[in-house]
């Protein structure tokens, strides 16, 4: 089955008021099998991945019919214009709000095209998100609530408390991986296990030498694996419970 490829022409305010147009590429791949999982990449990658690994998942579980994976990249940022309380921004508007409102156009789209990508009008909706992407995830899954699941992949707080105050009020299942060579993805872990969650439940598990980008052969098979345990329930993956 091909996949899908289309790009989002959207809008959104700079700090001065005007209006920023601006582009979300998406490429889905799709199944009949009820479910479909948003992936945000990290700040770093387009929505292919470094050396392909969501496209590649993206076929993996669209050959076994597990879920319909949809994946999308806000537009990188330009330099240009530094906002004072922001590292990054895109002709002057906040990048921060750039990650959460590509986010949301991109699962809207999902479900306005639910039986297009899954088969069903009501499919059973998981995200998932990689550092930057990770924190996007946070700050909107509580804001959409046919998502019950989700996965955050060596996420850090880069949006700031919008990730706080939304991930503190989802109210599904929150899985969590970061590598042991990652101490600030840890730091967060322990953050968010000592804090105040309404989610249903939250589980931690760390992966074993290896970076922040879960960089190599190995670690982007445990990616993958993290992906069968978050929303498969499938425990037999080599990674740590920390929880």
């Amino acid at each position: 089955m091909k996949s899908i490829d289309t790009t989002l022409f959207l809008e959104t305010q700079a700090e001065s008021g005007e209006l920023v147009p601006y582009g979300v590429p998406i490429t889905a791949y799709p199944t009949s099998s009820g479910a479909i999982l948003v992936n945000t990449p990290g700040s770093g990658e387009l929505k292919d991945g470094r050396e392909d690994r969501w496209r590649n998942l993206g076929l993996h579980l669209q050959e076994r019919g597990l879920a319909s994976l949809v994946t999308y990249n806000a537009p990188r940022p330009d330099f240009q214009v530094q906002l004072e309380w922001e590292p990054y921004s895109y002709r002057g508007a906040s990048w921060n709000k750039l990650l959460i409102e590509s986010l949301c156009h991109t699962i809207d789209w999902s479900l306005e095209n639910a039986v297009r990508l899954s088969g069903t009008e009501s499919p059973e909706i998981f995200l998932m998100g990689f550092s930057s992407g990770g924190s996007a995830v946070g700050a909107v899954a509580h804001r959409y609530p046919s998502v019950r699941r989700i996965l955050l992949l060596s996420t850090y707080d880069s949006v700031g408390e919008p990730f706080y105050e939304g991930v503190s009020a989802f109210t599904g299942d929150i899985y969590l991986v970061y590598g042991d060579e990652d101490p600030m993805a840890g730091w967060l872990a322990r953050i968010l296990r000592t804090g105040k969650l309404a989610a249903r439940s939250f589980l931690i598990r760390e992966a074993p030498q290896c970076g922040h980008r879960f960089d190599g052969e190995a670690n982007t098979q445990l990616l993958t694996q993290a992906v069968h345990w978050a929303f498969e329930g499938d425990n037999s993956q080599p990674i740590n419970a920390n929880h």
